[in-house]
């Protein structure tokens, strides 16, 4: 026999699952990617340029998923905003790398600007997202990336691990907090065609 708090239970379909896979899976790729990229620049290890163009397409990804689930485009906005995300990424890891202390300096001002920005599209694109709740997930995610790149430029590779924990950690709240906020928007949709 079935209880009414059997029944309460929300009911999560195999769409709105994959929904939450894909957009996990997206952002521990920009972490993972991240790191190899960290990494290689430190260590003249590997093709750096090959990792960036990985980590510059990940923009492009995340654009179809999103114009999928709301069925019409976006425009280049996301794009670019997803792309100077990635590019100050990069400068402030090659920053470090060279030992130029204002390219670093600018690069963290453009990273928590830049978090600014992509906060406030996200919660104008989707009511279901709040601008606080997004600036404190980039925020923290551009924190510890910036920990990660100074632990593993200093060799600190025992605390770069540890970095790397809380990076996945946190890579994963940003994509469960993407995909409940898509599915927040499809549900009322679905309702309002009812």
């Amino acid at each position: 026999m079935i209880s009414k708090a059997q029944q309460e239970v929300p009911f999560i379909s195999y769409g709105h699952l994959n929904l939450i896979k894909d957009f996990r899976l997206l952002l521990t790729e920009l972490a993972y990617l991240t790191r190899f990229y960290i990494v290689s620049v430190a260590s003249d290890f590997g093709d750096s340029e090959a990792l960036a163009q990985r980590l510059y397409n990940l923009p492009m990804k995340f654009l179809a998923k999103a114009e999928l689930i709301f069925g019409t485009p976006l425009g280049e906005e996301l794009v670019n905003l997803l792309s100077t995300h990635i590019i100050s990424l990069q400068t402030l890891v090659n920053g470090l790398k060279i030992g130029d202390q204002a390219s670093v300096d600018a690069a963290v001002q453009r990273l928590y600007s830049n978090a600014d920005l992509l906060a406030a599209y996200f919660s104008r694109i989707n009511p279901f997202w709040e601008e606080a709740q997004w600036r404190n997930l980039f925020y923290t995610y551009d924190r510890t990336v910036i920990d990660e790149a100074i632990a593993v430029m200093s060799g600190d590779y025992v605390r770069s691990l540890e970095i790397f924990d809380r990076l996945m950690l946190n890579a994963l709240a940003m994509g469960d907090y993407l995909a409940d906020g898509f599915i927040e928007y499809l549900t009322a949709t679905r309702r309002q065609e009812t």
